[in-house]
């Protein structure tokens, strides 16, 4: 079982009431909701400006909060099993009209019951009733063994991304490995392709999305692409599970999102007993699961025992960060042009659920690794103590993060599972260094439109405006 989130339950008995603190001045926290209104909240996303929706774990409700209220109306009721990490955990919005919301659930006949399976449902948004209604499964992904490792994240792509459903964007989901032990979890003697262990990237409709990294193959002749069981004769079956991938080898993962100045995936990923860890995912990458975690260089097998998908070649890379001692990261952000200041435009900030604690890693200048100059102790990209992994924090007292996303109005939104509220972290207004506060105010006046149509463009997956 793995240590740092084997059981969400286990993660409630910490005191809801430490305090929350930020060791930058200029940033404040307030809770958006009373802490407690909530019943273990694991993500949430905007609809609107100051108009979101947060998953509730183990109720399997979905709840609105509308201009700081929490709204007596359910926006949606699930029949979920919320044994282990089970539960209600997913969402992504569109920007259609209206709002298409995907929800990632363990679905179950009645509360508690058996699971049916961790499934993707497509709802339309209703803003005036604040309902959610018109099903439609997305996708129908394994449940068993678990009941750990479901992963459950969601995350929207941007219009751009030329799909052919919904607004155009890609919708990515996370599913961790289940405890299995196939060639997605690189056991090259293992069962074939399953849909766990992996990152998908599909059409709003469920469909493959155009461009993955990955072509279907047969099993018996994986030298041969198919496009069905008939092109395969005698040496199928046709693997068609690995169109829908964009990366594999995860063990289980909670914090997923897109950069919002290139585009670029990032998540983080939990190890058993160490090495936790924060990646950038390249199309077709393979995080190393169950045969690695953390870097190469402290695996004495190297990369040899590693399963590639036929045709790809190797796609493993190392993480960016990992921690030696399991903390549990979760939730990540990226926030760029957001109104926490500049400094934290080329940061990603990261949240986990052991300590409450949330850390600022600076990006190198392409934005393609993290830049750790004058760090101490950490040159080789892990934290091998508590001295090196304070160097990073900037909020505690946070007990228990699930998620993090930076609202459309450029805020940092934290939600606790364990204190049930939502945290609002909120920055200095945005200027320009070396102005002049008057010179910022009035440069403030003429550059206002422009602002907040960039910042709307730049959050357009979590609430366009």
């Amino acid at each position: 079982m793995h240590v740092a989130i084997a059981l969400m339950a286990a993660l409630l008995v910490a005191s809801p009431s430490l305090a929350q603190t930020v060791t930058d001045p200029t940033l404040t926290v307030t809770p958006v909701i009373a802490p407690g209104a909530l019943s273990q909240p694991t993500s949430m996303a905007f609809v609107g400006p100051g108009d979101f929706l947060v998953l509730e774990k183990a109720t399997g409700r979905v709840r609105r909060v509308l201009a700081g209220v929490l709204q007596e109306t359910v926006a949606l009721d699930v029949a979920v099993n919320s044994t282990s990490e089970r539960g209600l955990l997913g969402i992504a919005v569109n920007t259609a009209t209206p709002r298409a919301v995907f929800l990632y659930y363990t679905e179950a006949l009645v509360d508690a019951g058996p699971p049916l399976g961790n499934r993707v449902y497509r709802y339309t948004w209703n803003p005036a009733t604040g309902l959610l209604g018109s099903r439609q499964l997305i996708l129908d992904l394994p449940v068993t063994p678990g009941p750990n490792h479901d992963g459950g994240v969601l995350e929207m792509g941007d219009p751009s991304d030329g799909g052919s459903a919904g607004d155009g964007a890609f919708l990515y989901a996370v599913i961790g490995d289940l405890n299995r032990n196939g060639k997605l979890q690189n056991n090259s003697s293992g069962a074939n392709p399953d849909d766990t262990g992996v990152i998908l990237r599909v059409e709003q409709d469920g469909a493959p999305a155009a461009g993955n990294p990955f072509s279907p193959f047969c099993s018996g002749l994986t030298t041969l692409a198919c496009d069905d069981n008939s092109d395969c004769g005698g040496s199928g079956p046709c693997v068609l599970e690995v169109a829908s991938y964009f990366g594999y080898g995860v063990r289980n993962c909670f914090g997923m999102t897109l950069d919002p100045h290139t585009g670029d995936l990032w998540m983080t990923e939990n190890g058993p007993n160490n090495y936790d860890e924060v990646n950038r995912v390249p199309p077709g990458w393979n995080s190393g699961w169950n045969k690695l975690m953390g870097p190469d260089a402290r695996d004495p097998q190297g990369l040899t025992d590693l399963w590639n998908v036929p045709g790809a070649g190797s796609t493993y890379s190392d993480p960016e960060f990992s921690w030696l001692t399991t903390i549990a990261p979760t939730g990540i952000a990226l926030p760029f042009g957001s109104g926490l200041g500049h400094y934290y435009d080329d940061k990603v900030i990261v949240g986990d659920a052991n300590l409450g604690q949330l850390y600022a890693f600076p990006l190198n200048a392409g934005r393609t690794a993290l830049d750790l100059t004058g760090f101490s102790g950490v040159a080789d990209l892990v934290d091998d103590s508590v001295s090196e992994r304070n160097q990073f924090r900037i909020g505690s007292g946070f007990v228990s993060i699930t998620d993090l996303e930076v609202g459309p109005d450029g805020n940092l939104y934290v939600v606790s599972i364990a204190q049930g509220t939502v945290w609002r972290i909120q920055g200095p207004a945005r200027g320009v260094p070396g102005l002049p506060v008057t010179g910022m105010l009035m440069l403030g006046l003429v550059l206002a439109g422009a602002a907040v149509i960039v910042l709307g463009r730049r959050h357009a997956r979590s609430a366009p405006a």
